[in-house]
């Protein structure tokens, strides 16, 4: 019995952490953050997501919103590859039942996750347009 509890313990706190997580990332958009006009230079070559490309302009914003078009580029990714995955083990479950359900449920999980991280950005744009919109002051 401890041990189910010590267990329930520990799924919880990674559940909480995963949750905060989500949400300073979500309210990080909603914050306006004034800067000095100091140019931030990383010095490295990074891929353009979502046409912003952080090699010419490296201001915070700019920052911002390419880490949050790469987490959604690399969630749709993940997203697609579980969906594949759980289509590959259903059809190679040879009639399990048990192996059908895990698959199934591989399959409803990845489109949760694909519906939870695309309804970020409605969730933002429905309460107020402008929070969708990273312009320092």
């Amino acid at each position: 019995m401890c041990y189910n509890k010590n267990m329930k313990i520990k799924t919880n706190f990674k559940l909480m952490s995963l949750l905060l997580l989500t949400l300073f990332f979500a309210f990080s958009f909603t914050l306006k953050i004034k800067a000095e006009n100091v140019p931030i230079n990383l010095n490295l070559s990074y891929p353009t997501f979502g046409n912003i490309n952080i090699n010419e302009s490296q201001d915070l914003n700019q920052i911002i919103a390419w880490l949050y078009y790469f987490i959604v580029g690399i969630s749709g990714f993940s997203a697609f590859f579980m969906f594949v995955r759980g289509g590959f083990e259903w059809s190679s479950s040879a009639g399990n039942p048990t192996k059908i359900g895990e698959a199934k449920d591989r399959i409803t999980s990845a489109a949760i996750g694909v519906l939870i991280v695309l309804s970020a950005y409605l969730i933002l744009q429905t309460i107020n347009p402008e929070l969708t919109t990273l312009t320092l002051p």
